[in-house]
């Protein structure tokens, strides 16, 4: 790491400026989910979901630190934490481009290129469309956390193994543990530097010594963790982080470099990859994609020599390595590639896979405004795509609002059973946690303290409506075939008799009181003792 200079000062200022641009239209934004959750608990001085004893067992120190100081500013304003979130953004894309020029010095590029492919790995960072579940959604700040700490890390180790001094090294092993602090995903900056040192010929003992000590800090920090969560694995369960069958990785890799360059997927395109050998669009697609890849080759050794196209390869099999080392902590985790749903996984990852796509760029297309047009025009295609996905957010955002206020204006009487909360809007979290919390939040004198929910609903849109039956038992169906009823369980009034993905049926059992009932339909939550 080198001290800023005045240049590099304005040049973080703009980035910063873009991120705010970029997601503007979520600024004010309602809390979703786990937000009141997480925020609940510090806004009551709880802080033990910091150090991982509850809310799943997420050792996240720092993430909820970060909360107490935007919980001391902003209250319960959302505004402050979304800002909070944008800044950060901005401020590791402007990191994206100092790593990209680093990385990118040792080998013979004109700077005038140099400098366009490290911009654009930065902008199409800021702009990535799989970032809005990192950057919108408040509880998403830990991939931003963890991601800034790591990439200075990353820096300050550069800087070290360019015999800038032991200082250097110190800075580099304690941002690393502030990284770790954030998220767990960090444990792959030990693996981040020997890759880089390794391509760039740093000295055997300074690399050698320098990975000893950043393994040194992470066992460290895995037997702090275990000692606070009471388990080595922690966060989803073992059954999920230690899932290495070779199917799950296969879906789950192909997964992540979709997404890692596309935004999600239109739905319609489920029938054709769940299917793909019965697809003859999934043949086209293969047939383009081999094509592109044959064409690329052949252009290639067309214009550089064997020596040139050897250093090519040895520096897009570093960055394919980093994607892929940055991938391997959530790499059993399931993301989605037609909705946002777990792409909050791949922040990091997209460091990479940015750079790749903007090295590739310089590297096939000779001039450089002709590089330039394309790279502003897939910027052009990112930019449309994360408006998209924020309106989507939006509605999320005021779904999960409306829905707060109208069960907080009820003459509530415990216990509440809700039948069906809204999970999820086409992947964006509404109620996936936190609805009781939420209802708490806007009841401060008169908590209710037994609020239950039945089943969660993953929704398509904000108007989907239920088709309630009571002729025999009651009845909830989906008339929306993609939305999915999940996690259906008996309450304390309610049994549950059967339960698939786009119905349940339950019965009333004998309650010590009875209470009263919702159900969610058409943008709504109505009370079902009133129909």
């Amino acid at each position: 790491m080198r001290p800023i200079r005045s240049p590099q000062i304005l040049l973080l200022g703009l980035f910063v400026l873009a991120a705010l641009v970029a997601f503007s239209p979520n600024l004010n934004s309602q809390f979703l989910s786990d937000d009141f959750v997480q925020i609940g608990k510090v806004l009551h001085g709880d802080y033990a979901v910091a150090w991982g004893q509850e809310h799943g067992g997420f050792f996240r120190p720092l993430f909820i630190w970060s909360y107490v100081v935007d919980a001391l500013i902003w209250t319960t304003r959302p505004f402050g934490y979304h800002l909070t979130n944008v800044v950060l953004h901005g401020l590791n894309a402007f990191l994206v481009f100092t790593l990209a020029t680093r990385l990118l010095q040792p080998l013979e590029i004109d700077e005038r290129k140099l400098r366009l492919a490290a911009s654009a790995a930065a902008g199409l960072f800021l702009l990535h469309p799989s970032h809005s579940e990192s950057v919108v959604w408040i509880s998403g700040r830990a991939d931003l956390l963890a991601t800034l700490f790591v990439l200075l890390s990353v820096l300050g180790f550069l800087a070290y193994a360019d015999d800038r001094g032991n200082s250097y090294l110190a800075a580099s092993l304690g941002l690393f543990a502030v990284a770790l602090l954030a998220k767990e995903s960090a444990i792959c900056t030990p693996f981040l530097i020997l890759a880089i040192g390794l391509f760039r010929r740093a000295k055997a003992g300074r690399l050698l010594r320098g990975f000893g000590m950043f393994a040194g800090v992470l066992i460290l920090f895995v037997a702090v963790r275990a000692s606070f969560i009471g388990t080595l694995v922690g966060g989803y369960g073992a059954g999920q982080h230690l899932n290495f069958s070779p199917g799950w990785l296969r879906d789950r890799l192909l997964e992540a470099i979709v997404r890692s360059v596309l935004p999600p997927l239109p739905i319609e395109w489920l029938t054709v990859l769940s299917k793909p050998l019965h697809s003859p669009r999934f043949y086209l697609l293969l047939l383009l994609l081999f094509a592109a890849t044959a064409t690329a080759i052949i252009w290639r050794r067309r214009i550089y020599s064997a020596a040139e196209r050897k250093d090519q390869n040895r520096f897009l099999l570093l960055i394919t390595a980093l994607f892929l080392l940055a991938l391997l902590p959530v790499i059993n985790l399931r993301l989605s590639l037609y909705s946002t749903q777990g792409e909050r996984f791949l922040y990091l990852p997209t460091v990479f896979a940015c750079m790749l796509i903007a090295y590739l760029a310089i590297l096939l297309i000779q001039r450089a405004v002709l590089c330039m047009t394309l790279l502003v025009a897939l910027g052009g295609f990112y930019s449309w795509n994360i408006y998209r996905v924020n309106r989507l957010w939006q509605a999320a955002a005021q779904l999960s609002s409306q829905l707060a206020d109208s069960l907080a204006r009820q003459n509530l009487q415990a216990p509440v059973t809700i039948l069906n909360a809204p999970d999820n809007l086409r992947g964006v979290p509404v109620f996936h946690n936190g609805l009781p919390e939420a209802v708490r939040w806007r009841r401060p004198e008169d908590a209710i303290s037994q609020i239950e929910i039945l089943a969660f609903q993953d929704l398509q849109s904000e108007t989907d409506e239920i088709h309630l039956d009571q002729t025999e038992a009651l009845t909830l169906s989906a008339l929306n075939a993609n939305d999915k009823f999940s996690r259906a369980a008996s309450t304390a009034c309610y049994e549950v008799i059967a339960a698939t993905s786009d119905s349940l049926q339950v019965r009333r059992t004998v309650c010590a009181t009875p209470g009263q009932t919702f159900f969610y339909s058409s943008g709504k939550i109505h009370n079902l003792d009133e129909r």
